[in-house]
């Protein structure tokens, strides 16, 4: 009797098994096709049609109430399946995942292990539903296009019409079955961004080859992903006329029509006092200026001199003034009955050649209270570290920089005027006709020449930022 059973057992066994295999050939493609190849959709016969929103929060997604935003705008519905079909820019989305480390971009960032073994589910007709891969496709969409146009550790404020854009964007996207291309319509389109995307990927095939050490290149490459990083940060394309100055280069540049015109060494702040990044417009500049000496410098580095030194404050040709700005009798003062805490004066240094600010000071609005100018200690330009000053950028062309900035002045000044005033060694204060952009940054890695330049990372930002992200 059990001999009987164990027979029909295998009998019955054997055409269960012979019916699974005829169901799974029958969801087999056909000879030729290829999953989620780029001309056809992979036919899985998901039977959902919707997304479930209320999940959203629980999946940990980078950009929630964007991703909500775009399903309410369709009704919820599947955006990267079609009748039941999983579409080819399901694929071009991942791959764009797959491929973000070559746009300075973590993968890690779009849950490409997750997006991977979901399409791999996928492919072992093991899905059970296909909401998760769909909200991940489109949060992976939505925040690649953010982090392409905005950079990833400088968060975007979300607003309504900004969700409203990402939506379109993703939409448009599937329409026209652009995902890549429209991913990258969002990146910035400046040379110098380019050349170091450029440079990227070839240290990123270089790091396949096996005769090539992969960690010689990863510093390159960390430099590379945080200085694209910044180029993002921009809010648009540098104007036609502009004054750029790299503070890790310490080099000025004044660029027209995409050349620089004029070029100059620069001493920028120390690390201590570093030089902020900013962007404002020079509208004046100062033949002769006063020095007006900064409290903290006053109370911290000048007043020990003026205890010890009585000489001091007249060989620098330093003024002491009052709260109303009045010359005061430095004679009858007893310096050793102040410190930082109670010091009462501040210091003016008169114009001329010893003045720290040179002859002339280019003045521009900031919260920073940092200017650009002239030095009385030209050597300092042989240096090859320039990270010296309190914060203020010092210039070796500033006379030639105030020449550039008179050339087609016919109201204010011109270049005979400018000479005049120079002559005369009086304090004069001039009005830029055409006041020019300024752009403060810090962008170690440059492109000059056809090659990729890499500077010291002077105020160690570089680390800061790969420790915000992982890059």
């Amino acid at each position: 009797m059990r001999e009987r059973v164990t027979y029909h057992s295998a009998v019955f066994i054997a055409i269960l098994v012979a019916a699974v295999m005829v169901v799974l050939d029958s969801c087999k493609p056909t000879a030729g096709h290829v999953l989620g190849g780029p001309d056809d959709s992979l036919e899985i016969g998901v039977a959902a049609t919707t997304v479930d929103t209320t999940l959203l929060k629980e999946y940990g997604l980078t950009s929630t109430s964007s991703v909500l935003e775009f399903y309410k705008g369709n009704g919820a519905s599947l955006a990267w399946f079609s009748d039941g079909n999983l579409l080819p820019a399901a694929d071009s989305m991942l791959q764009m995942v797959r491929e973000a480390g070559a746009y300075g971009l973590p993968a890690e960032a779009y849950k490409l292990a997750e997006l991977e073994v979901l399409r791999t589910e996928l492919l072992a007709f093991q899905f059970t539903t296909p909401d998760r891969l769909d909200i991940l496709l489109t949060d992976a969409f939505i925040s690649m296009a953010r982090h392409l146009a905005h950079g990833i550790s400088r968060p975007v404020a979300s607003s309504l019409e900004k969700d409203v854009s990402d939506a379109r964007l993703l939409s448009e996207a599937l329409a026209k079955g652009e995902i890549r291309k429209s991913l990258e319509s969002q990146e910035p389109c400046g040379e110098q961004y380019l050349a170091l995307k450029k440079e990227l990927k070839n240290l990123l095939r270089r790091q396949l080859d096996p005769k090539v050490d992969p960690a010689s290149t990863q510093s390159q490459i960390s430099k590379l992903n945080v200085n694209l990083e910044r180029w993002r940060w921009e809010a648009g394309p540098l104007p036609e006329r502009y004054v750029f100055i790299n503070i890790p280069a310490y080099q000025l540049s004044v660029i027209e029509g995409g050349e620089a015109v004029l070029q100059s060494k620069v001493i920028v702040g120390a690390k201590s006092t570093p030089t902020p990044v900013l962007e404002s417009s020079i509208w004046c500049f100062t033949i002769y200026p006063y020095w007006t000496v900064p409290r903290s410098i006053t109370v911290r580095e000048i007043l020990p001199k003026m205890k010890t030194d009585t000489g001091y404050l007249s060989r620098h040709l330093y003024e002491v003034l009052d709260h109303k700005s009045n010359v005061v009798d430095t004679k009858a003062i007893d310096w050793a009955l102040y410190d930082e805490n109670n010091f009462p004066y501040y210091l003016r240094q008169k114009e001329g050649r010893e003045n720290a600010l040179g002859i002339v000071k280019f003045r521009f609005d900031n919260p920073y209270g940092v200017y650009l100018h002239d030095t009385n200690a030209p050597k300092l330009f042989s240096r090859k570290e320039r990270a010296l000053s309190h914060g203020c950028i010092r210039m070796e062309k500033a006379e030639e920089f105030a020449y550039y900035l008179v050339k087609n002045d016919t109201i204010y000044s011109n270049p005979l005027l400018l000479e005049q005033y120079f002559r005369l060694k009086k304090r004069t204060e001039i009005s830029v006709i055409q006041p020019i952009p300024i752009y403060v940054r810090y962008f170690t890695a440059w492109e000059e020449s056809g090659k990729i330049v890499y500077y010291p990372d002077v105020y160690n930002k570089d680390r800061q930022l790969v420790s915000q992200v992982i890059l």
